[in-house]
């Protein structure tokens, strides 16, 4: 998961979709803080995690 410094407050975005919307992180100019590895975060964008855990 990666954490970026938005507009309206630090955002959780996961690995997909920071690639599918790197254009949009680009063009409003979120700042990338760092990145963790926890199952539990949840994306801003999508909602889902970095992997999905199977049981």
């Amino acid at each position: 998961m990666h954490l970026f410094e938005t507009e309206e407050g630090d955002k959780w975005v996961c690995i997909h979709c920071r690639v599918e919307e790197e254009e949009m992180i680009e063009a409003k100019g979120w700042q990338w803080i760092f990145d963790r590895y926890d199952q539990t975060l949840r994306c801003a964008l999508c909602g889902h995690g970095d992997y999905d855990i199977e049981d």
